[in-house]
């Protein structure tokens, strides 16, 4: 691979610079990218894939392409977290989501479940995962980490992150862990505005930079930068933190020691080009101390930021010697990680993937993660000597950052051949209307035994109050929460609740089984339930605000 010394400005500045493109072979648009302005990293979305074979054929296409034109392999990354953040869902494995894991809190089965998805997404040809998040999700409004995180207490995100990057690069591809330093804390969404971390310097320390250090110290070989607003670690400014000198530079590289890439979260994001625009942000993104910075989506966007460092390094803005820096870094981690293009025929590649003992680890992880917690004894029970009415919503894309799920099973498909008695399920919209609610609740009540999905239902007044109608006439319904089981706030009267954090077949199947006591729940809370007094196994100890002000921001009446 060549080295720093023998690339000209224009073939460093295209290492620095990762693009999105639209398409599912190599467009006009992206093979100008890579062979005229030396981009030297790609970036998959549910845009650029329609199966495992388009993807393979996809890769090998785009490397050949820059391959040709620089002698310098690509980073081809993607967003597979897991759950509902994992672009590629059919013909391979991928994880649960991170809360459900840290449910299941077993980081040795992470670690083998992580690593087998790593070597199947390498099969591939994708040498990069953005994943895992690390931020510590205390905030039960945060609207964008959500379930994507492994819970709210900073020991066991640490202890699950580092468990996930382990495996991640032990299977040969580079982990980015994100949102640093931490957007676990926020209550807006960074794709449209500012989120700000008004948290004391010791909080900030002690919570949110705690999976980072950790991580650091483990052997990270990339980070993520949050659009996101710190001003205890940014002299006071609330500039977003991939802007800060003090928090990249100052922090990361020489507080932590961290050597490896930090990696722009999409510098098109509102929160971090607003009033600025994309090429400012991205000179400021680099003087801040970023080596990679990723501009996702608008092609002119992408030439005029390839313009502006040009022109930043020219007039002496950005000295050369800083771009040598980081390209250095990219070079380097590229040696390691995707320094051999496999020319693998697709018959040859098929059998890598899907192995029998990484999607046996998948599912065994995600039985452990159901959580059941009992205000009543045995309360999570179903008789299948009872009649039976289920009711499901509908599971859509709940944040920017998701894509909707690909597969449309419901609870009640695995429950019925069990029922002896009669059975019904109906799914219900995820914010149902006042006629649904009023015929759902009436159904309700001529049945022995109810159980009510809940997803989302705090940003959904609709299903809100239709569990509260529901609870009204069958107050023994069962709970199953689909998502974050804050949610379950806002009805501290349960009898009893089921935690399985997302909708994934297996995932349903185990609630299944457990609901009609075939399954032992191994699950523990990963975050508290704000109010709730469901007492659980994992508790929280930093300070939340009272329960009056939260059930009134969540549209909660606290007397229903």
């Amino acid at each position: 691979m060549r080295t720093v010394d023998q690339l000209t400005l224009k073939e460093k500045i295209g290492q620095l610079l990762m693009v999105g493109f639209e398409g599912v072979t190599a467009t006009e648009e992206i093979s100008k990218l890579l062979q005229e302005h030396h981009a030297g990293g790609v970036i998959y979305f549910i845009r650029n894939i329609e199966s495992t074979e388009q993807v393979f054929a996809l890769t090998q296409e785009l490397q050949m392409i820059a391959t040709d034109a620089t002698g310098i392999p690509l980073w081809i990354a993607v967003d597979q977290e897991g759950g509902m953040v994992a672009r590629l869902r059919e013909g391979i494995s991928y994880l649960p989501a991170a809360m459900a894991l840290g449910a299941a809190h077993n980081p040795e089965l992470l670690y083998e479940a992580a690593k087998g998805v790593a070597e199947e997404l390498g099969a591939l040809g994708i040498n990069m995962n953005f994943a895992p998040v690390v931020d510590v999700n205390i905030n039960p409004r945060n609207p964008i980490i959500d379930v994507r995180s492994f819970g709210d207490d900073p020991e066991q995100v640490s202890e699950l992150g580092i468990a996930a990057m382990r495996g991640f690069q032990d299977g040969g591809i580079v982990s980015v862990i994100k949102h640093f330093p931490g957007h676990g804390d926020t209550e807006s969404d960074s794709h449209w505005e500012l989120p700000v971390v008004n948290q004391p310097l010791e909080r900030i320390r002690q919570v949110e930079l705690v999976p980072f250090r950790r991580a650091a110290l483990a052997g990270a070989e990339a980070v993520m930068s949050a659009h996101v607003g710190i001003p205890a670690l940014s002299r006071g400014e609330r500039v977003p933190a991939t802007l800060s000198h003090p928090i990249l530079t100052g922090i990361l590289r020489e507080e932590f020691g961290f050597g490896g890439l930090i990696v722009t979260d999409c510098m098109e994001m509102e929160a971090v080009s607003k009033d600025i625009g994309v090429p400012e942000a991205v000179i400021r993104a680099v003087e801040a101390g970023a080596d990679i910075m990723l501009v996702s989506h608008t092609h002119e966007v992408q030439l005029a930021v390839i313009q502006a460092l040009e022109d930043a390094v020219r007039s002496g803005r950005i000295p050369e010697a800083r771009i040598d820096s980081s390209v250095r870094r990219i070079l380097e981690l590229k040696q390691k990680k995707a320094g051999s293009i496999e020319t693998t025929s697709w018959e040859d590649t098929r059998i890598r993937l899907e192995k029998q003992q990484t999607l046996d680890a998948l599912k065994r992880l995600r039985k452990e993660s159901i959580t059941v917690v009992n205000h009543e004894p045995d309360h999570c029970k179903l008789s299948p000597h009872k009649s039976t009415l289920v009711l499901w919503p509908e599971i859509t894309q709940a944040s920017h950052s998701e894509d909707v799920l690909s597969h449309h099973v419901s609870l009640g498909s695995y429950v019925k051949p069990f029922i002896q008695k009669d059975f019904t399920e109906h799914i219900y919209k995820t914010d149902p209307g006042r006629e649904e609610i009023t015929g759902l609740a009436a159904e309700a009540e001529g049945y022995d035994q109810v159980v009510i999905g809940i997803f989302h239902a705090n940003y959904n007044p609709g299903q809100l109050e239709l569990v509260n109608e529901v609870l009204a006439v069958r107050p023994d319904a069962i709970a199953v929460s689909l998502r974050n089981p804050v949610d379950l706030a806002a009805w501290p009267y349960l009898k009893g609740f089921v935690a399985c954090y997302e909708g994934h077949p297996h995932t349903l199947q185990a609630v299944s089984e457990l609901l009609l006591g075939r399954l032992e729940p191994a699950g523990r809370l990963p975050v508290t339930i704000p109010y709730s007094h469901s007492g659980g196994e994992h508790s929280n100890a930093y300070e939340r605000e009272s329960e009056q002000e939260f059930q009134a921001t969540a549209g909660i009446n606290p007397t229903s």
